[in-house]
């Protein structure tokens, strides 16, 4: 019973980590942490306040409509797409409201890196759209994967308060969702891997070069 109730506990989680965690939300994550801990934190609460409030909706609620829709049609069997053959339709919206997210903050003349943090996860999305023909490439892990990279960048150049907080916070973010995934077998270990890993180069080198 009593290792019953700890595996319901563990199970909870790990569900809660990945909803939590879940890729839809982590742009706003990023975002939120570029606006109260770079210099950022400087501009009017109002400005922030609507460039979060807009990376919110374009990366998050637009897509999870998405989503819902396809569920509705049956076209998608659950909110996760645990079906790597469902997550063409999803995957090519995320690529676009990337995309809509960077000309978004582009036309509220954010700096180039937080610019380039979306499209380096759009580039991120393209990728995992062709791996997921082949192989289950995990979306989760990915997505903390490219927080922890922005971070990491963030705190190289300088640019993130605490840096050492943050950069050890979202480190630890990564295990979590990847343990996470594993425990409600969902991926194998090199899926989980491969996501944070792939993520996490992505979005370093696209806020390098970008």
């Amino acid at each position: 019973m009593n290792e019953n109730n700890i595996n319901r506990k563990l199970a909870l989680t790990a569900h809660i980590a990945s909803d939590v965690f879940s890729p839809l939300l982590v742009p706003t994550y990023a975002t939120a942490i570029t606006l109260w801990y770079t210099l950022l934190r400087f501009l009017p609460i109002g400005v922030k306040l609507w460039a979060l409030g807009g990376v919110l909706f374009i990366t998050a609620i637009a897509p999870a409509l998405v989503i819902f829709t396809l569920i509705r049609m049956g076209k998608v069997s659950d909110a996760s797409i645990s079906d790597k053959s469902q997550r063409t339709i999803p995957y090519c919206t995320s690529i676009l409201c990337y995309l809509g997210a960077g000309y978004f903050m582009h036309s509220m003349q954010a700096p180039s890196w937080q610019v380039a943090f979306f499209y380096g996860a759009a580039i991120v999305s393209v990728l995992s759209l062709i791996i997921t023909h082949w192989w289950k490439i995990s979306a989760h892990s990915g997505a903390v994967g490219g927080l922890a990279g922005a971070c990491y960048w963030l705190a190289f150049h300088n640019l993130l308060a605490f840096p050492m907080i943050w950069v050890s916070a979202t480190f630890a973010i990564v295990g979590l969702v990847a343990w996470a995934r594993l425990f409600l077998n969902h991926h194998t270990p090199l899926q989980v891997f491969a996501g944070a890993t792939l993520s996490f180069i992505i979005e370093f080198l696209a806020l390098t070069l970008l």
